[in-house]
C-alpha cells in the first residue's frame, strides 16, 4: 500500500491506488450540489464517472508508455486527477506518445459521450452546435436525473481534456510543450522553457482562483506552482548534465542513456572516488566489485543493476556533450 493510498485493483500488470483525500472530495461535492438531483445518488454517480474518466486517460498514458518500451506499473487517484507512474524511453518522441496518449482518451470519449447524450435526451432532434449546446446547458426537465447526468459526463470529460490541454507544466499541454521543444532545443532547454511558461499559467489561475475566491481552484494552482518549479530545478540539472561527456558503451538498459563520465561514485570500503563505468564496476583502489550494485539512472530514475548497464560492445568511444 502506498502512503495515504487503498489499493483498489490490478490489470494488465498496474495497480490503481485510490487516495484517501478523495473521499474529501466526495463529501464537498456532495454537499455544495446537493439540490442539483432528486437523489443524492447521482451525485455520486457522477463523481465515479469523473474519476471513471480520470482512470481511462491515465490508464491511455500508461499503455503508450509501455507501447514504446518504458514502463508504468502505477496509477494513483487523487483530488487534482490522476497520477500514472510511467517511465518511458528518454527520447522525445517517446516521451510525447506517451504524454498525448491521455488527452486522446478523452478525444475518443467525446463521441461516446454525446451520443449516449443525445439518443436519451433528444433522439429525434437534429444534431447541430446550436443545439448540442443548449441541450447540454438547458437539459430539459421531462429527461430527468439520467439527462442531467449525462450532461453532466459530456461537460467533465470535454472540460478534462481542454484543461489538460493548456500549456502549463505539469498539465498534459505542458509536457507536450515540453517534449516537442525537446526535438529541437534539447531536453534540458525545452524543460525550462514549458516550466517558465507553466508558472505564468499556474500565477494567473492562482490570481483568478483569488479573486473568485474558489478553494479548490487555489489548491490546485498552489500545486501546480510546486510542480513548475520542481521543474525548473530538474531543468537546471538538465542543463548542467548536458554538458557531461557519456560513454556509449554503457547505458542504462531502460532509457537507452549513455552513463556520465567522471568520478561520480564513492566506494563503500575505501572512500576512494571513481568512475563507475571507466573502471568496469570495480574500485580501482581496493578493486571492490559493484557490478550487482543497484543504481539509479538520473534521466529516467528506473533502478537496475550495474552489470545491466554493460553493453556487447568492446570499445567504449566517450560521446561528446551536447552544445
Amino acid at each position: 500500500m502506498r502512503a495515504g493510498s487503498i489499493r483498489l485493483f490490478q490489470i494488465f500488470g498496474i495497480t490503481v491506488y485510490l487516495h484517501i483525500s478523495w473521499f474529501l472530495i466526495v463529501l464537498f461535492e456532495m454537499s455544495s450540489r446537493g439540490h442539483y438531483y432528486s437523489s443524492p445518488i447521482w451525485q455520486f454517480l457522477e463523481i465515479v464517472a469523473l474519476f471513471g474518466i480520470v482512470l481511462m486517460h491515465e490508464f491511455g498514458h500508461a499503455l503508450a508508455c509501455r507501447s514504446v518500451g518504458g514502463t508504468a506499473d502505477t496509477i494513483i487517484l487523487w483530488p487534482f486527477g490522476g497520477f500514472a507512474y510511467v517511465s518511458p524511453p528518454w527520447r522525445p518522441g517517446a516521451m510525447l506518445w506517451s504524454i498525448v496518449a491521455g488527452p486522446l482518451v478523452n478525444v475518443i470519449l467525446i463521441p461516446i459521450t454525446v451520443g449516449i447524450f443525445w439518443l436519451t435526451v433528444a433522439p429525434h432532434v437534429a444534431l447541430t452546435w446550436n443545439n448540442f449546446l443548449h441541450l447540454l446547458f438547458y437539459t430539459p426537465a421531462a429527461a430527468g436525473d439520467i439527462g442531467r447526468f449525462l450532461s453532466r459526463v459530456v461537460l467533465i470529460n470535454m472540460v478534462l481534456l481542454i484543461f489538460n490541454l493548456l500549456p502549463v507544466y505539469p498539465l498534459d499541454g505542458g509536457k507536450i510543450l515540453w517534449s516537442l521543444l525537446w526535438f529541437v532545443t534539447g531536453e534540458g532547454l525545452a524543460l525550462r522553457i514549458a516550466s517558465v511558461v507553466g508558472l505564468l499559467g499556474s500565477g494567473l489561475l492562482a490570481i483568478f482562483a483569488f479573486k473568485s475566491g474558489q478553494i479548490y481552484l487555489m489548491a490546485l494552482s498552489a500545486f501546480l506552482i510546486f510542480e513548475a518549479v520542481n521543474a525548473y530545478r530538474q531543468s537546471t540539472r538538465l542543463i548542467v548534465m548536458n554538458k557531461i561527456p557519456r560513454h556509449t558503451r554503457y547505458r542504462c538498459p531502460n532509457c537507452d542513456q549513455g552513463a556520465r563520465t567522471g568520478a561520480f561514485w564513492t566506494c563503500a570500503n575505501c572512500s576512494t572516488h571513481f568512475d563507475m563505468f571507466a573502471s568496469h564496476g570495480q574500485c580501482p583502489n581496493c578493486h571492490a566489485s559493484f557490478m550487482n550494485t543497484e543504481i539509479q539512472c538520473p534521466e529516467c530514475r528506473a533502478v537496475s543493476p550495474v552489470s545491466a548497464w554493460f553493453a556487447a560492445a568492446t570499445v567504449d568511444p566517450i560521446e561528446p556533450p551536447k552544445s
